[in-house]
């Protein structure tokens, strides 16, 4: 009986953040329509999946792993497609440039709209994976490599607002190599697509913006660093 009313009233308080959240969004819209012209037409905030048109990579003999995008108006205040889009967008902008800088990110292997899924390059190890497992590995010239991905992310105008302290997001492999992972909550060319993402622009912003991204991920390797 205990059981089954403490379960009642958890899902009474989802329910009710669930509530608080999609309202949250709902003014984060309004605010944004009267910012534009009245009485015309307006552009939806994200295209539809099925505008997706990425330039997928080969496996090419690389560890891989599917990602589904799901409604998650708790934590983005995004829906699947939107999710989708913006994840997808952020990681074929940053996958343009040639050479070194591209690997510090998951790459596209393959793409299904329909299903809100898509494949990616496995990264490696986060760094809370390698915390929980007392593991360490040198990192070859941290600041250079974090200098790469900030500069990539900069020229690609995305900004990834899910860089947590412990790391979760945040990948290191075998031989040191560095990753940011987990676009979902993240900003293209300056544009918060739901308040959440607003709230989360705002806080990055209020802590150095990509000069305290860099400090924050250099804090975090030294957690895993040998």
């Amino acid at each position: 009986m205990m059981e089954r009313l403490r379960a009642e009233r958890l899902k009474r308080r989802k329910l009710k953040q669930r509530h608080g959240a999609a309202l949250r969004e709902i003014d984060f819209l309004r605010a944004r329509l009267q910012a534009h012209e009245q009485h015309g037409p307006q552009p939806p905030i994200l295209p539809p999946p099925g505008s997706l048109r990425p330039e997928l990579q080969p496996r090419a003999g690389r560890a891989t792993l599917w990602k589904t995008a799901r409604t998650r108006l708790l934590w983005s205040g995004l829906t699947a497609d939107q999710a989708l889009y913006l994840e997808c967008t952020c990681l074929q902008r940053l996958a343009r440039e040639t050479g070194r800088a591209r690997s510090h990110f998951p790459q596209i292997i393959t793409i299904r709209p329909a299903d809100h899924c898509f494949e990616i390059t496995h990264q490696g190890p986060t760094v809370r994976e390698m915390v929980q497992a007392g593991s360490r590995v040198p990192v070859p010239d941290p600041e250079a490599q974090v200098s790469r991905i900030v500069d990539q992310m900069r020229a690609s105008g995305v900004v990834h607002l899910d860089m947590l302290a412990d790391g979760r997001n945040l990948c290191v492999s075998a031989d040191g190599h560095v990753s940011v992972i987990d676009f979902d909550i993240a900003s293209v060319d300056g544009v918060a697509y739901s308040g959440m993402i607003e709230r989360h622009l705002t806080r990055f912003h209020e802590s150095g913006g990509h000069d305290g991204y860099a400090s924050l991920l250099l804090k975090i390797l030294q957690q895993v660093r040998a």
